[in-house]
């Protein structure tokens, strides 16, 4: 009789027991693939974030610092508006190569797409250098009057229509997914549509809009090379009064910050989880060679070496090891899939799924981690079982 069948059947023997066992372990894999696919994923869509961002500071008015902060990653629109001649002065400051303007407007719940928190984001394409790069994958072509270039997250197809505050507006394109709110929930559009958009408003929207026509919501700064964005905000602060400058850097640290939190929470949770699991089965297997001291004497006597016994406890081990690692792969991926999206929500951290290759590479880490915590477990056990001498065994069973 082989060793495999053999494992089997003694695992099949004991259905709740085992049972026990492959939730114990699924536990432990669960977490940890859904921990590794949740740090890639942030820490992704912080890079390619950081990325699309493009600028070294953002100027905003004094105080309203963390308001652009929650705009920017949780997507969240905040009402930040200051005068346009601050973009002027700012110009106007050592060290500033390039700015740009941007007025930030939170959108009204419009029919198609009541669960999507918009945020309507106006540019100046003469003088932008951060949104119109990246909107070259969404549209061949300068974006025209009452067009807008939107983001994956808002689900309107390309050229139908988006009312906001009473006027009609055009989908011209969207943007590729990014996981930063900022962008995956924006709907980008020129500052001359923005501004007929607030006029138009007074008439025909239900709510009319409350801002100045030449009012901005942040100046985006390009730095030359030789200053430092730490150096840069400090000239902009000293130069500009009644405004606050910020790193681009800083956005970026503050999500960081954010994830070693989370990283530590799950670390410290997984860690202790795995070593609960080790201990259990380390235990449960030391009561199962008890119970089949008789059993292993007379497989022993029989002509079983000491080899084969270790490899029968140790196959069992495995097995359990593999089940309840893929088991727990699955419910995992599963939970992290429809609970990321309130779990990012309250860490108030942008979100992006990984590609195959790491998903499949976390995946295969996991479930070797599974089996070697099995196999960990399981080694005193065996190795006491497979020494034991057929008579002795048969005395104790008794």
């Amino acid at each position: 009789m082989k060793i495999p069948y053999l494992a089997v059947k003694n695992i099949t023997r004991k259905p709740f027991r085992s049972i026990a066992l492959i939730l114990s372990v699924a536990l432990v894999s669960g977490l940890l693939f859904a921990g590794a696919i949740s740090m890639k994923g942030v820490l992704t869509s912080i890079s390619l974030g950081a990325k699309r961002l493009g600028a070294d500071l953002m100027v905003v008015p004094e105080g309203y610092e963390e308001k652009v902060r929650t705009t920017l990653i949780a997507g969240k629109p905040s009402p930040v508006y200051m005068p346009s001649d601050v973009l002027e002065k700012v110009r106007k400051v050592k060290g500033v190569k390039q700015a740009s303007p941007q007025l930030f407007i939170k959108a009204a719940v419009y029919p198609c797409c009541t669960d999507v928190d918009a945020i309507l984001i106006a540019f100046d394409p003469s003088t932008d250098f951060t949104v119109s790069p990246w909107l070259k994958g969404a549209i061949d072509r300068p974006l025209g009057k009452d067009e807008v270039v939107i983001g994956r997250s808002i689900p309107v197809e390309k050229g139908a229509e988006m009312t906001f505050y009473g006027k009609a507006l055009t989908v011209a394109g969207y943007l590729s997914d990014t996981g930063f709110e900022y962008i995956d929930h924006g709907v980008f559009m020129t500052f001359e549509t923005a501004r007929d958009m607030i006029r138009q408003s007074k008439e025909k929207a239900v709510e009319p809009l409350k801002i100045a026509e030449d009012s901005i919501s942040t100046v985006l700064v390009q730095l030359d090379p030789s200053v430092s964005p730490e150096r840069g905000a400090v000239f902009v602060e000293y130069e500009v009064k009644g405004v606050k400058a910020i790193a681009s850097q800083d956005v970026v640290g503050a999500v960081k910050a954010q994830l070693l939190v989370l990283l530590k929470i799950l670390l410290s949770v997984g860690f202790a989880l795995w070593v609960v699991t080790l201990v259990l089965i380390t235990v449960v297997f030391s009561m199962i060679v008890n119970e089949r001291q008789r059993e292993i004497a007379i497989l022993r006597s029989l002509g079983a070496k000491k080899q084969s016994v270790f490899s029968l406890i140790t196959l069992e081990a495995l097995i359990i090891s593999v089940i309840g690692g893929n088991v727990g792969i699955g419910i995992g991926g599963v939970a992290l899939y429809f609970l990321k999206k309130p779990v990012m929500a309250a860490f108030k951290l942008p979100y992006l799924w990984p590609d195959n290759v790491f998903i499949i590479s976390a995946g295969a880490g996991t479930l070797l981690v599974s089996v070697i915590t099995g196999i960990a477990a399981v080694f005193y056990p065996a190795f006491r079982c497979s020494r034991m001498e057929p008579y002795e065994a048969i005395r104790k069973g008794e």
